[in-house]
């Protein structure tokens, strides 16, 4: 990964993807909206890994958004400002482009199938899913956040929820998240939690399920998210 992917990535953004985004009959945007500093928090490792899932067409897209075979939603790398602003500010919106990254590192690097690979769970819990056997089975779950401190944040949370069965979702944002997260592991009981952060960050875990709502996340290397026929 090198600077040249943070400049590939940009001039396909002012060339083809903006334009696409802001030029939809349902936006009709001003391109000049368009905060170009908001690129600068991108790495150039996840500029290279978004433009390798659009070579290998694990992603196609429309109107500035993308989505994969398995995906439950459409991945919308634009972030829309308050319409109260003229013209309406937008900003790229890092957790997208990191996700649809990490497709293109899954079935690359750690040899998933594309027809295995979506975007977005069935529960909503989680950015990224690799199936099993059926599209039913999520056998690798993760969660994309957009710096290091919010991955470490998340771990730390959910480590506090996995042997607790709460009546009620926790009021607080960050608390909330991370517990959702928790409902959504005992919910289809994955193999694998991913934790992703920018530039390749993050954490891979064994889920360990010791009883009907209790488990254990058990860090493993990178080499348990290589894809396993079962």
């Amino acid at each position: 990964m090198t600077q040249n992917d943070l400049t590939v990535f940009r001039e396909r953004l002012a060339s083809d993807w903006l334009p696409s985004f802001c030029e939809a009959p349902h936006r009709n945007y001003p391109l000049e909206g368009f905060k170009p500093e908001s690129i600068e928090k991108l790495s150039a490792h996840d500029a290279h890994w978004f433009i390798k899932a659009i070579e290998l067409n694990l992603v196609s897209q429309q109107h500035g958004c993308f989505i994969a075979p398995l995906s439950q939603a459409k991945e919308q790398i634009f972030w829309e400002g308050s319409k109260n602003t003229n013209p309406r500010p937008i900003t790229l919106w890092l957790e997208p482009v990191i996700t649809i990254g990490a497709l293109a590192v899954l079935h690359e690097t750690y040899g998933w199938p594309e027809d295995k690979l979506g975007a977005q769970s069935k529960t909503w819990a989680f950015d990224l899913v690799g199936y099993g056997n059926t599209a039913e089975e999520e056998s690798m779950v993760c969660e994309v956040k957009k710096t290091k401190a919010e991955v470490d944040t998340l771990i730390a949370l959910m480590k506090n929820y996995t042997n607790t069965n709460m009546e009620e979702i926790p009021p607080n944002g960050k608390e909330r998240n991370a517990y959702k997260k928790v409902i959504g592991i005992r919910t289809t009981w994955p193999r694998l939690f991913w934790a992703l952060g920018p530039a390749g960050y993050g954490y891979l875990y064994h889920v360990k399920r010791s009883g009907e709502y209790q488990f254990e996340l058990i860090e493993c290397g990178m080499d348990y998210l290589h894809f396993q026929q079962n």
